[in-house]
């Protein structure tokens, strides 16, 4: 009997630890969550890359469902998903695919979203989807970026060639320093000329001034004479004609000739007179010249015009401005292309061109059935543009305007001689690029200028959307160049203009 037991108790024993080690197996295999407590949504995504079948759904670090199949749709995956019956989502629900390790592992993490009035059913779609770039493409990308360097950094080896030949940029670069100090000696010569020429100018139409106000009243007794004279002349004239005409036919014969000549003089004699009544009244140019200060006053009213419309003309400065931001989470690049107008040291008008990956947002409704419509979401790459107004004070500037096609304000704070800078953008007031409400967008940035890059070439890093921060946020790094009116013209100069 003995020998019996033994070998039955051993035997109940292993069936036992089987059926125990299949339970565990298949606990394991379901993960924490069963199917029957659970619902099930299924999303579209470009690549799975990363992701195995029975991974863990997390929704804040926390285990919400595990991915219940992979298929192939189309040149898509598609995610089947288990969710429990306990965490509810919503038609804004967003699922994103992010890394869990450096190895290469994939976790899938979700946002229920905001909309309560649509709750996803059994079988529903998620159609928000965030898709992190895998290290591979970025190394891709990043490569692509070394090799444009590399190629940028050869040809200015080609064109900076030896400082110390005449025919390389060294020695374009000194000449244009020479032709620069030229023109600045012939403007410095040209300012005194014209300085000497105002003063000369402004005597002349003083000394005009002061001989209009101060003799007019000598004008005025120069004329009584000559009318006084002139009546004289004429009184004169009148008692030779009386003589003449007394005489016999031999004096009218022999004095006719001076009564003609008299004649002529008192014509001639009157036409001065009426002339010198009219200049007296202050009619025609001449008149209005000696009794009317208003022509000088006009003139010099018109040389202060043209003074001022020139220096305004001449103290204007445009700077244009090429950036690239590379932001992480989305494994993007956003591109800028600015344009200053700064007539003052302390005043400019920005205008700028963005190429942004979040830059329009198209939405489709797809419906299987018609009770059962999908909203479908795809963002896409498209132009923005901002204008704003900049005004400095001290280390400090203020800027408003329209950011990014929305209203905004921005500040810069300046630091080490303006190498190091700040910079604040504030916009996107009310809603998101999705149309839903939003926090407003605040972009901050850090701009470094390092003297061994010449001055021109600058570095960037920062954040964007730090008040959306979940699923909108992103980091970003980045480089950029400006040239200012004198980089330009030197520019020009050496590589010329390109004709039609």
């Amino acid at each position: 009997m003995k020998k019996i037991l033994t070998p039955l108790k051993v035997g109940i024993l292993s069936v036992v630890a089987i059926a125990g080690l299949l339970f565990a197996l298949r606990s394991v295999q379901q993960g924490a969550l069963g199917s029957g407590d659970t619902y099930r949504v299924h999303a579209i995504l470009e690549n799975v890359l990363g992701v195995a079948m029975r991974s863990r759904v997390v929704m804040a670090g926390i285990q919400v469902g595990f991915i219940e199949s992979i298929e192939l749709e189309g040149a898509k995956a598609r995610l089947n998903l288990r969710i429990s019956n306990d965490v509810p989502l919503y038609r804004d629900a967003a699922l994103e695919k992010i890394s869990e390790s450096l190895l290469g592992d994939k976790l899938i993490t979700l946002t229920p979203g905001k909309d309560t009035a649509h709750l996803l059913k059994d079988g529903d779609q998620i159609v928000n989807i965030f898709e992190e770039q895998d290290f591979t493409e970025m190394f891709r990308k990043l490569d692509a970026i070394t090799g444009d360097i590399r190629q940028v950094t050869e040809k200015l080896a080609l064109v900076m060639g030896s400082l110390e030949q005449d025919d390389s940029l060294g020695g374009v670069m000194r000449r244009m320093n020479e032709v620069a100090d030229n023109v600045a000696a012939l403007t410095r010569e040209v300012n005194q000329t014209f300085s000497e020429g105002s003063r000369k100018i402004q005597g002349i139409l003083n000394d005009v001034a002061g001989v209009t106000s101060g003799t007019r009243e000598r004008y005025d007794a120069i004329f009584d004479d000559v009318q006084a004279v002139s009546r004289d002349i004429r009184r004169l004239v009148n008692n030779v004609n009386d003589i003449i005409g007394q005489g016999g036919e031999d004096w009218t014969a022999s004095v006719g000739g001076l009564k003609q000549t008299l004649e002529k003089a008192s014509r001639s004699l009157e036409n001065l007179d009426h002339i010198t009544r009219k200049i007296n009244e202050g009619q025609g140019t001449l008149g209005r010249l000696v009794n009317d200060d208003k022509v000088l006053r006009k003139t010099e009213e018109i040389l202060n015009d043209v003074a001022t419309v020139t220096s305004s003309i001449g103290s204007l400065q445009t700077i244009v401005d090429l950036r690239s931001e590379f932001h992480i989470n989305k494994g993007s690049l956003k591109n800028y292309m600015g344009l200053t107008l700064q007539p003052k040291s302390d005043k400019a008008y920005l205008i700028e061109i963005i190429d942004d990956p979040r830059g329009s947002v198209e939405r489709e409704s797809i419906c299987t059935s018609p009770d059962n419509c999908q909203e479908e979401i795809r963002i896409k790459d498209d132009f923005k543009f901002s204008l704003q107004l900049f005004k400095r004070y001290y280390w400090l500037g203020l800027r408003f305007g329209i950011i990014e096609n929305t209203g905004g304000v921005g500040a810069n704070l300046f630091l080490f001689n303006d190498d190091l800078e700040f910079k604040l953008d504030l916009f996107q007031f009310g809603t998101d690029e999705y149309g839903r409400d939003a926090n407003p967008r605040l972009k901050a940035m850090v701009i470094y200028r390092p003297v061994w890059l010449f001055n021109h070439v600058y570095l960037a890093a920062g954040g964007d959307d730090f008040f959306n921060y979940d699923p909108s946020f992103d980091y970003f790094f980045g480089m950029g160049i400006h040239f200012n009116d004198a980089d330009l013209k030197g520019l020009f100069t050496t590589v010329g203009v390109p004709s039609l």
